[in-house]
């Protein structure tokens, strides 16, 4: 059973230092267009909706860069530039906006990551989720693929694979 990743952990790392992780690693094992990723131009990781996870992402990639490109964390609104993000995570939106979002970035290069229920069926590429007090990530490859994302195999190894709720199989 999925469930919403903001709730109490059985582990004792906070949950926001726990997503910033997976935020970064996500980065790590993915890549981007050539004309996304283009020399000197810096990885961007945008936040909407959630503080602690923005400073924790901030904490953890200070410093630090993949492939040459310096990382940049930047909070963004429903409303900002979100197609010129390299990886988007949401959290708290209603499924009307979130699916507003989705549709948005639908076609560009965005590694889309959300903790709602049901993230990576509604065309997210990551959802994040709860599963025997643990966080987990599921991955949707036909969103990977519609971003033009290659995802690394060993990403796609640990994470459970979601269809598109629109998918014939459902």
């Amino acid at each position: 059973m999925l469930v919403c990743a903001s709730q109490t952990l059985a582990q004792d790392v906070p949950e926001a230092t726990l997503k910033a992780a997976f935020l970064y690693n996500f980065v790590k094992f993915a890549e981007w267009p050539a004309e996304v990723w283009a020399p000197n131009i810096p990885v961007t990781l945008c936040v909407l909706g959630d503080e602690a996870v923005q400073a924790e992402l901030e904490r953890s990639v200070k410093g630090h860069s993949i492939s040459g490109h310096s990382l940049n964390v930047i909070r963004v609104t429903s409303d900002g530039p979100l197609r010129s993000c390299h990886l988007l995570y949401v959290t708290g939106l209603d499924r009307r906006r979130l699916a507003q979002l989705i549709a948005l970035v639908r076609d560009a290069p965005v590694f889309t990551v959300g903790d709602f229920e049901a993230f990576a069926s509604l065309g997210g590429v990551s959802q994040l989720f709860i599963e025997n007090g643990k966080v987990r990530f599921a991955i949707n490859p036909t969103s990977a693929q519609r971003a033009r994302l290659r995802l690394s195999s060993k990403l796609l190894a640990l994470a459970k694979l979601l269809k598109d709720e629109t998918d014939g199989d459902r």
